[in-house]
This record gives structure tokens, sequence and C-alpha cells, in this order.
């Protein structure tokens, strides 16, 4: 079935794998941006439209002029990770409710957001699956991160007018991330500013831009509804993957801090992930919709990364 698609957010590192895969399915696509820097390719969307995430009756006008079958939101752009993103991130919530009204009354009846599988709350040693709670109370920027996304995510599932669904990523890698070369953790890593903490037992969940659009665009042709973790098959400890990482990257052997340490070094939401993060599993997307990650291990994915996969 052909769709409509409106997609905002479509110059985020998710944007391009995922405008290819709709153009592919033939579907009408168009992308909505927030300012006329934001590069989309003219060649994988039907039309381009600007519109100021903050502006609400330009979205509302935009969204009606294209419309949409259905709504995907990319907006949230978790994969860039420093703080003056993530402080755009944490107006999100209201933003995404607007779209979604904006989406229903132009006649859309599907709406897919991201999320973050790092918004869970940390629990003990688990892996967590879609019924743990979001970290809601937490301190700093991050914790504001937290409850925008938890406000987007009602808005998202809580219209019983609309197939809502909400794509839970791990950490983002692949071209255009922070973990790509030139980004800002493989910068960090080849500077020596990224340590491991004590015994190193944050656990990461990644995953790779093209399986997170994958993900999206089998979910949006299914017209399924709920909250699904869209993460590779290997959670792993920042003392497994952060020096792997680093020979890969060509840089040295990361340094290791104690805890009081890191905590004056660095800020406070590096410091979770690398201490106390936890992952999540990917089982329910796995036996409800079939979606399996092409880049099963972050292992392999950082590899293809660097050139050093074989093809």
């Amino acid at each position: 079935m052909t769709l409509r698609v409106v997609v905002a957010g479509a110059s985020r590192v998710v944007g391009g794998p995922l405008l290819a895969r709709l153009r592919e399915r033939g579907h009408h696509v168009t992308a909505l941006v927030g300012g006329p820097g934001d590069f989309v390719d003219p060649d994988r969307v039907d039309e381009v439209v600007v519109a100021e995430p903050d502006d609400a009756r330009a979205l509302r006008s935009a969204v009606r002029d294209a419309a949409p079958d259905a709504l995907v939101d990319l907006a949230a752009d978790l994969a860039a990770g420093d703080g003056e993103v993530l402080r755009g991130c944490a107006r999100r919530g209201r933003e995404t409710a607007d779209l979604v009204a904006a989406a229903t009354a132009a006649g859309a009846r599907r709406v897919v957001a991201q999320s973050s599988t790092g918004a869970y709350r940390p629990c003990g040693r688990e892996v967590l699956d879609e019924s743990a709670p979001l970290w809601t109370d937490a301190t700093g920027v991050w914790g504001e991160v937290v409850r925008s996304l938890s406000v987007a995510e009602q808005a998202v599932l809580g219209r019983p007018d609309v197939a809502g669904a909400v794509l839970r990523y791990g950490s983002l890698y692949g071209p255009g991330t922070r973990f790509a070369p030139g980004g800002a953790v493989h910068e960090q890593v080849r500077g020596s500013a990224l340590p491991l903490v004590e015994d190193g037992v944050g656990l990461t969940s990644f995953t790779h831009v093209d399986d997170a659009a994958q993900a999206l665009v089998e979910v949006l042709d299914q017209e399924v509804t709920g909250t699904y973790n869209v993460v590779d098959n290997e959670p792993a400890e920042c003392a497994e993957w952060l020096p792997a990482y680093a020979r890969m990257a060509g840089g040295p052997a990361p340094v290791t801090l104690s805890l009081d340490k890191a905590r004056a070094q660095l800020d406070a939401l590096t410091v979770h992930q690398l201490t106390e993060q936890r992952a999540a599993t990917n089982f329910r997307i796995r036996e409800e919709l079939g979606w399996r990650p092409a880049w099963p291990s972050w292992r392999e994915g950082f590899a293809e990364m660097f050139g050093l996969w074989p093809v």
C-alpha cells in the first residue's frame, strides 16, 4: 500500500537511510525540516518543507498541505549527544504533541516516533525490556530530556484515533553519528578524553542507523502499535566496547579513572553511561515483527564503519 508520509527531522542521522527505504517502497515522502540549512537529499523525497519546530502554526500549515497518511517524528536528535543538542531535545515533548495533533487533523492515521533506551531508569544489572520505567526523576539536563521523551511518547501512544508506535533506539552509530570518524566520540577516544571508570560496568545497547531505519519502515508498513526496543543482539559493558572501538579508530587505549576522579572531570550523564546505565533487549520486536538487525553486533558494525569489514 502506497502511503503519503511526512518525516519530521528528516535531516537527522536516521533520516537519510529512512528516506531511501520509503522511496524504494513507493511511498510519497515529504521531508519536514527545521531550517534552510538542514540538508536532505532531493533525490530521496518528493518535496521538502521548512517549518521551525517551535512554530506550531507553521507546523500545522505544513502538515495540512502535505495531507499525510502517516507521520514519522525523528526530530529528537539524541544521536548528537552534546549539551546544546540535549537541551533542544528537552523541548521536544510539546513539539511532538503539536506534530501529532497536526497530522491527525490532516487525516494521518499512523504515527511513529523515535525515543531512547538510554531513558530507562538504571536497575541492578538487568537488561531491560519495554515494561521498564523511564528515568523521569533523573537530575540535570538528562532528566529534562527523559521527561520530554515521556511526554512525546504519550502524545504518540495516547490517541485512540491513530495507530501510534514508539521506537526506542540504543546508542546510534554509523554515518553522521558521534561514533563515526570525525564525530564527537571518535575525537574524544583519539584524544584520550573518554576513559574507563573503575570496572567499566555501564551497559550500552547499540543500534546502527540502517537498522533503525529498517525497523521504522517495518513498523510503519505493518501498522503496529506500542513501544519497541530497536537494538542489536549484544549489549556491551563499557570495559568491552570502548577499548575495541579505540583499537578500530586507531586511538590509544582508554585510561582508567576512579569514580571520584571521573565525577570531577566528566559530566554527570557521561559518568552514568560509563558506570550504571542499563542495556535493553530486542526480544519483542524480533518476536512480534520478525525484525532482525543487519548488524547484530556492534563489533561488526564498528568494523564496517571504519572500513575494516570485508566486502
